[in-house]
């Protein structure tokens, strides 16, 4: 059997970006026709959510009438209207520098950690999504909403006509669906069907970041501050609990990331510095033991986890599209682009294209001027991407050395709260970017430092000018010597 339709929008991958999509276009009274390759409830990575993006989720949901989505920006909120939907409590970000080859060694003065608190307390914390749950629920709500939603489609062919939109053809269990849509968004992430569809280049050739990872989600892994206190550290000036964090332990030539969950799993992975440690093809499960014994404190946070999945290994994760936008066709960032998983920029980052997309639609939908303004949001991804390759493969370049990784973090809290309070307070401004990015000082400073990182300055040079830089953004008591890599809510 062949199932026919007419679409207005038609939205490629049914992650939670895609599915928020389509609700958002529905509720705009254009017809979006979601497609999705699987089926839920299904494994996804990309769990950490942040700040920005919990208030451009809420603001996304008081905007477009999705009152069931609000309680998703907040973990209190969450527990309380959704115990079912497995989340984590994420209080803000935690670095650990790790030597190879020698037990985590703590310090008085924290040199070797970097604790930088989001929220004042549990109840209004970000969260991790557990993204088998928290997909699925926002395909369930896009269904609840009259999405027609068609999942395990083979797309077999997808066809653009000069100024007669898209035509798709897919198989599914039971027959084939034919759609024809005026408009096509991508949401898929990393497969590429769109820029297949139009001969675009999606290789990493201009980024810099290289990395590659292995990873799994796993039970039983032990609690980062139980091995702190084992080894004799102090959590008495923590600014928060360092495990409801996104935790990451920093290594000689990568990091680890650890996000918990409150169903009792942990996302856990490794990404290499593909520059200092190329992939070299073994076997994932042997390269996670590898890199327990090398790093015994690290090893002692997992002797007792195992896996859950078969771990996953990649090749280079970077990618990038050359082209993002059309006339009648966009892709949201994750499909976009990829870069690293480094600072939890990923769902932000899509929630931000969504925004962008949801105004033009609702604005410009069937006028000449939709065409400027995918061109706009087009150039202003660019840049955001290239903002945050910088910053990314700065910190890679730091990893070596903990005191210069802890200033040049410095740009992204500073730009992220800066952010942040233009947005609570009703000063952000439709053309803002990421990380307060498209200010031409702040990015011209931060661009600068980037530079000079790359010749590994003296530390305490470099803090002054980190802290000269960001002065003018800085309302959280960032760069302050006297907090030892503490930094409490401000």
């Amino acid at each position: 059997m062949t199932t026919r339709e007419e679409a207005d929008v038609l939205i490629l991958g049914a992650g939670f970006a895609g599915a928020l999509m389509a609700l958002i276009v529905r509720r705009l009274g254009l017809r979006a026709d979601l497609v999705e390759k699987g089926r839920h409830p299904r494994f996804a990575i990309g769990e950490s959510s942040t700040p920005i993006a919990n208030l451009v989720l809420e603001q996304l949901a008081r905007t477009y009438d999705l009152p069931r989505l609000v309680p998703l920006t907040e973990y209190g909120r969450w527990q309380a209207a959704y115990p079912h939907l497995a989340c984590g409590l994420k209080r803000g970000f935690t670095f650990i520098r790790h030597e190879a080859g020698r037990p985590f060694a703590p310090r008085p003065d924290h040199a070797n950690e970097l604790l930088v608190a989001a929220s004042p307390r549990d109840e209004v914390g970000d969260t991790h999504w557990f993204r088998e749950h928290f997909d699925h629920f926002l395909v369930d709500e896009a269904k609840a909403a009259g999405v027609p939603y068609y999942d395990r489609a083979e797309v077999v062919a997808l066809e653009h006509g000069d100024g007669d939109g898209w035509r798709l053809r897919a198989r599914r269990p039971g027959g084939e669906l034919h759609v024809a849509a005026a408009f096509l968004i991508d949401a898929t992430g990393p497969s590429g069907l769109l820029p297949r569809a139009l001969g675009i280049d999606t290789s990493p050739a201009t980024l810099r970041t290289n990395s590659w990872s292995v990873y799994s989600h796993f039970a039983e892994v032990e609690l980062w501050q139980d091995v702190l206190l084992e080894q004799g550290g102090t959590i008495d000036d923590h600014p928060y609990r360092c495990d409801h964090a996104a935790l990451h332990h920093v290594l000689d030539d990568g990091w680890v990331w650890v996000l918990r969950f409150n169903n009792g799993l942990t996302s856990a992975g490794v990404l290499y510095d593909g520059e200092r440690r190329p992939p070299d093809g073994a076997d994932p499960e042997a390269e996670w033991a590898a890199l327990l014994r090398r790093y015994p404190s690290v090893g002692r946070q997992f002797a007792r986890a195992r896996a859950v999945r078969p771990f996953t290994r990649t090749g280079r994760v970077q990618r990038q599209a050359r082209r993002v936008a059309g006339d009648d066709w966009a892709m949201l960032a994750h499909a976009a682009y990829f870069l690293d998983a480094l600072f939890s920029s990923g769902n932000a980052h899509s929630l931000l294209t969504i925004e962008r997309l949801a105004r033009i639609f609702a604005r410009h939908w069937g006028k000449a001027s939709m065409s400027a303004e995918l061109a706009a949001y087009e150039a202003a991804l660019r840049r955001e991407v290239d903002f945050l390759d910088r910053l990314v493969h700065g910190c890679y370049r730091a990893f070596g050395r903990f005191d210069l990784l802890a200033a040049f973090t410095m740009y992204y809290f500073a730009g992220a709260i800066h952010s942040e309070e233009r947005r609570q307070k009703g000063l952000a401004g439709e053309r803002d970017e990421f990380l307060f990015s498209h200010h031409p000082p702040f990015r011209a400073a931060f661009v600068r430092a980037y530079e000079r990182l790359l010749e590994a300055p003296p530390a305490a040079e470099y803090e002054r000018q980190v802290a000269h830089d960001i002065a003018a953004y800085n309302t959280a008591g960032l760069c302050d010597p006297r907090k030892h890599n503490m930094y409490p809510y401000a």
